[in-house]
């Protein structure tokens, strides 16, 4: 069979802007080839192409409307209870230091601060785990859970998960599985996958552009967002926030970005102490699961608890229930230390109609042993 190479594999070595259409049309065109090699290998050289190209929003924003228009008609949306203030978490994924759970368990730390967090998440594809592990690991039944219905829960206990998996079933059977790095689409698309309309975001990006990321994401609707970014050298690019490393942050609300907000970020980083080890992903999925258990349940004594409290202070500002950075480290480090955390897992456990059994076994204390974290160091980790 022979294949007819789509304009946009040619323009992309171009240094001229791309017209919006002709992206959309030539991913489209690239999306609807037959499965294998050829697809594979187009798709991959020109997202990657468009984010290297700047990233130019309005290219990007042509691949991503294209990536959605797959399965956007089957979508559903749901609103939060008037006068709550639902902020949509998820992330990239993709990173180059594999962590613990820390975004879910920021989350549910924010959660017991009073926020109303709307977890977005999937299984992990590089990780150990990813969001939607922890919560099977931890005996939730989120599938069994409608959408409504985890609305409601995350409106009582401040703490929900939605699963984006099956938001793009088409998309994925062309994508899925095949891409391991960042790309265009990894800018914006998974925060646009979100079943829950929240009146604010945080989403982090495995990738330093976080500005454009911002910028894309309100141009697609996002009224207030935050997207973040860690690093540590040239290699190291984690869609979290890792204390005392280099930290970027962008938030726009309505257009507008808050340059306050972004240096406040990059100092509540810089306060704390970095120890990468004490985050660093564990081998056993279990075993990856359980640390950031312990944190929740005030039972861990390393940096992690600095971690875990960063991201949910990030978390409690994008909610309004603390109003700096700083005051939400501390009151985060409050729940942490009195292991207030554990005791909303254990509600949502619950509310799903899930087996606390699983929760309470991931508890049992264990030894750590030494993880090889980057090329020739060895330290320890809490797992």
């Amino acid at each position: 069979m022979v294949v007819t190479t789509p304009s946009l594999a040619h323009k992309i070595n171009s240094p001229a802007d791309i017209p919006p259409h002709d992206v959309h049309d030539g991913i489209m065109h690239m999306l609807a080839l037959p499965e294998g090699h050829t697809r594979d290998v187009m798709l991959g050289s020109v997202l990657t192409g468009l984010l290297l190209r700047g990233p130019r929003l309005k290219e990007v924003e042509a691949a991503v409307q294209a990536a959605t228009s797959l399965d956007r008609s089957g979508w559903d949306f749901h609103q939060p209870p008037e006068g709550i203030r639902f902020v949509g978490y998820t992330g990239s994924g993709k990173k180059t230091f594999k962590t613990i759970n820390l975004s879910t368990a920021a989350a549910l730390v924010a959660a017991t601060s009073g926020a109303h967090v709307a977890k977005l998440g999937s299984r992990s594809a590089s990780s150990k785990t990813g969001s939607r592990d922890f919560i099977d690991l931890v005996g939730a039944t989120s599938d069994a859970v409608p959408h409504q219905e985890m609305v409601d829960i995350t409106a009582e206990i401040g703490f929900g998960f939605f699963s984006i998996e099956n938001r793009v079933p088409e998309f994925d059977r062309r994508y899925g599985g095949r891409f391991q790095a960042v790309h265009a689409l990894s800018l914006a698309f998974p925060a646009l996958l979100s079943p829950v309309r929240c009146p604010a975001y945080v989403y982090g990006l495995s990738h330093p552009a976080v500005g454009a990321s911002a910028r894309l994401l309100s141009r697609l609707g996002l009224p207030d967002v935050a997207v973040i970014n860690s690093s540590v050298g040239q290699a190291v690019q984690v869609d979290e926030l890792l204390p005392g490393s280099t930290v970027r942050a962008c938030r726009v609300n309505v257009g507008d970005e808050d340059l306050a907000f972004n240096d406040e970020v990059r100092k509540g980083a810089a306060s704390m102490p970095q120890n990468l080890s004490s985050v660093t992903q564990c081998e056993d999925p279990q075993e990856n699961v359980a640390a950031a258990i312990r944190v929740l349940a005030g039972r861990d004594t390393s940096e992690a608890r600095n971690a875990v409290a960063l991201n949910a202070a990030l978390l409690m500002v994008m909610s309004e229930v603390v109003p700096t950075i700083q005051s939400g480290i501390d009151k985060a480090l409050s729940i942490i230390y009195a292991g207030a955390g554990l005791d909303t897992l254990q509600q949502f456990v619950r509310l799903t109609g899930g087996a606390p059994h699983q929760l309470n076994s991931l508890l049992r204390p264990v030894s750590p042993p030494a993880l090889l974290i980057s090329t020739g160091i060895k330290e320890e980790a809490p797992c």
